[in-house]
């Protein structure tokens, strides 16, 4: 009996496709790609020298200085990304230290949140905070540390869970390991470049502000 049911829904299924092939809605190939990229993990996030990402995308050039530090004071590497001394490193750090805005673009992008940079005992740099719904149970929360590479990118290490009520069926989504969090063109925040959303594929946006 088991089997005959699992005949008909397969017969069902497939008329289904069929017809949806047939009206041009949707091709064969289209929907097993589909089907397939609902499972596939979220690809790398691609590197790129800021700067240069700034003119392609169109957002401006970047900023002459950023809490302190100026772009034309830094040395580049052979790939041009910028290279920071210990003291630069250190001012800069010295001037990011407190809160700062954050904010994932499916809750809210006028009532943000905020995070807390701040050194632990173990002179280490924490990140912590996050952001809620005023309108549902939708939030964000971030939790780890922090590596200053340069003024444009800083290196976070730790979990980030997103709630979202469109995405996973409404449940905790949660990540944990490193993302790297850049600037690009004339923006006042970090943003994180592993965007894809790990359950559902959607692009989370999950910025940190200079403010």
């Amino acid at each position: 009996m088991k089997i005959v049911k699992v005949i008909i829904l397969v017969m069902i299924t497939l008329s289904a496709l069929a017809a949806i092939t047939c009206l041009g809605l949707l091709s064969a190939e289209d929907y097993m790609i589909r089907e397939q990229a609902a499972y596939e993990e979220p690809a790398e996030p691609q590197i790129y020298d800021p700067e240069i990402f700034a003119y392609d995308a169109n957002r401006g050039e970047l900023r002459e200085e950023y809490f302190g530090i100026k772009l034309a004071d830094l040395k580049q590497d052979e790939e041009g990304h910028y290279i920071m001394t210990d003291q630069q490193r250190e001012t800069f750090i010295k001037n990011i230290l407190g809160k700062h805005m954050c904010s994932l673009q499916w809750i809210s992008w006028k009532d943000f949140g905020s995070v807390s940079i701040s050194y632990g005992a173990d002179n280490i740099l924490y990140v912590k905070g996050g952001q809620t719904s005023k309108t549902n149970g939708d939030y964000l929360e971030m939790y780890g540390t922090l590596t200053v590479l340069n003024p444009l990118h800083l290196q976070f290490n730790g979990q980030i869970i997103t709630c979202v009520e469109h995405i996973n069926d409404g449940k905790p989504v949660k990540r944990k390991g490193t993302y790297n969090f850049t600037v690009a063109g004339q923006r006042r925040y970090w943003r994180m470049q592993e965007m894809n959303n790990p359950k559902d594929g959607y692009c989370d946006h999950v910025d940190i502000y200079f403010d």
